[in-house]
């Protein structure tokens, strides 16, 4: 369960509240740091510049058992960004994303930012529509992860992989499928 601070409870219970998206983007050559405002937002050492009304997030619609990936798109945006696209797919690929939602003070200042998803990126496509250029970005959910299975089993050579000199498998492969025989009660009455 999350604890929240007395500003963060009283800005929630406030008539009027303010949020926005922040979106945190990690590439090998820097950051993109992008938020829903339509002005520059500072958290946790890291300016947020204002995208309000430049582009779009898909909904984030995950439910039990279905993960669904995300999509982002971006109008107007930098020459950095259109060349960060248009670079080779594994500085792209793989890279983490953040999307935080940040509650806002009236005075603009974030007082809590959980995270609301988190994943990494797939692909980042440039569209052209004549003088406009739109990037259009995929990114697949870190919760995947979780769906996928275990390569590990519980033998002796796995165990040794993860804890080199534990010896608590040891002797699992030799005893698999040994019937266990339990003495019969004469015996214990004969040992009286």
């Amino acid at each position: 369960m999350r604890s929240y601070s007395p500003s963060v409870l009283a800005a929630l219970s406030a008539p009027r509240l303010s949020i926005a998206q922040l979106v945190l983007m990690t590439f090998a050559t820097g950051i993109v740091a992008l938020t829903s405002a339509n002005h520059d937002i500072v958290y946790a050492g890291v300016t947020y510049r204002g995208a309000a009304g430049l582009g779009a997030i898909s909904e984030i619609a995950d439910s039990p058992g279905e993960v669904k990936g995300l999509q982002f798109e971006m109008s107007g945006v930098t020459s950095e960004a259109i060349g960060l696209a248009l670079s080779d797919s594994s500085i792209v690929q793989g890279a983490p994303v953040v999307i935080r939602l940040a509650i806002l003070s009236d005075d603009g200042v974030v007082l809590d930012a959980p995270i609301d998803w988190e994943g990494t990126l797939d692909t980042m496509p440039v569209e052209e529509t004549g003088d406009n250029c739109t990037v259009a970005v995929t990114a697949e959910s870190s919760a995947v992860d979780f769906l996928r299975g275990n390569a590990l089993t519980t033998s002796n050579a796995d165990q040794q992989f993860l804890y080199p000199g534990d010896r608590a498998f040891e002797y699992v492969e030799s005893q698999a499928n040994v019937p266990i025989v339990w003495p019969t009660k004469q015996l214990f009455m004969a040992m009286r």
